[in-house]
């Protein structure tokens, strides 16, 4: 539009700079031979005549230098408007390769994360087998069986941790791809969940304590709460609380940071893992451990911060 302007403020110039120029040739060629010639004419009605048609041409150049003025300063101003205009386009550029900026930096931290938990996941795969070696060797078969189940929550998770990685990845570079002057791109995810995961998987082993809310020992809402707040988010250290502290999610929906809910009364809460497992501190003489949802008292699931 302000370009638009300019282009119009530029013609209305030279249209009027030219009709100028015309009654000023036209002046010129007529003025100083008209007036020798009133001056010596014996025909007083051809003088008048003459003088009159000169003073017309005299009003026209007026006209003429006023309306060119006019449009010089419509041009001016046009102009005027198309710079301001410009910066502020340039500063809206500015501010969008900002916003590109910092959401590649939280994309890259986020694949960092992931995968810093995949390689941790592979590594526990590989003690878990470990294990389930050791023990069918000592033909402690009980022990064996509990490692190779460990071994593929833990390859399980591995798996999906590497699928979102990857997902996180081909996200990113068509994001860099897309011009800075398209749309505005979607905000993007702090990563709370993963990081929630990760803080509870460092308290594996700990033991649990009725009311413990960390960093020694924890109850199943202390253990739900510390991890989350690691993340950003505030929970109550109380289930029934916690209950209320984000968004319903259906059980076919469940991601890895979701708080899952058990009991009409909702007696106990723990952390989703994926692949149907869950990391929580059950009860008075166990440790914070992973092991499968427990789905026959299963009362549904929250998204902290969602």
């Amino acid at each position: 539009m302000a370009t638009e302007n300019v282009r119009h403020a530029g013609d209305a110039v030279r249209v009027a700079a030219d009709k100028r120029r015309a009654l000023g040739s036209a002046a010129y060629r007529s003025g100083s031979l008209e007036q020798l010639s009133v001056l010596l004419s014996g025909d007083p009605g051809t003088a008048l005549e003459r003088a009159g048609a000169m003073d017309s041409l005299a009003r026209r150049g007026r006209t003429a230098e006023i309306e060119l003025r006019s449009a010089r300063h419509d041009l001016t101003g046009a102009q005027a408007a198309a710079q301001l205009a410009l910066a502020e386009q340039q500063r809206e550029i500015a501010s969008l390769e900002e916003q590109k900026k910092r959401i590649e930096a939280s994309v890259a931290a986020q694949r960092t994360l992931l995968d810093g938990l995949v390689a941790r996941h592979a590594e526990l795969v590989r003690q878990a087998r470990e294990r389930e070696a050791a023990a069918r060797r000592a033909n402690e078969l009980a022990a064996a069986e509990a490692a190779e189940a460990q071994a593929r929550a833990a390859s399980a998770e591995q798996e999906q941790l590497r699928t979102r990685s990857n997902l996180i990845g081909s996200t990113s570079r068509g994001f860099t791809d897309t011009p800075v002057s398209a749309a505005r791109p979607p905000a993007i995810g702090s990563g709370g969940a993963a990081v929630a995961v990760a803080q509870a998987r460092a308290q594996l082993g700990k033991p649990y304590v009725w009311g413990a809310a960390g960093p020694d020992a924890f109850d199943c809402s202390g253990l739900t709460q510390w991890v989350w707040a690691k993340a950003g988010v505030a929970l109550s250290h109380f289930t029934g609380a916690q209950w209320n502290e984000g968004r319903r999610i259906p059980r076919d929906e469940l991601m890895p940071g979701d708080l899952v809910f058990f009991g009409e009364d909702l007696h106990h809460v723990g952390i989703y893992i994926g692949g149907g497992n869950m990391i929580d501190a059950p009860r008075t003489g166990t440790v914070i451990r992973v092991e499968p949802v427990w789905w026959t008292t299963y009362a549904g699931a929250v998204r902290p911060g969602g």
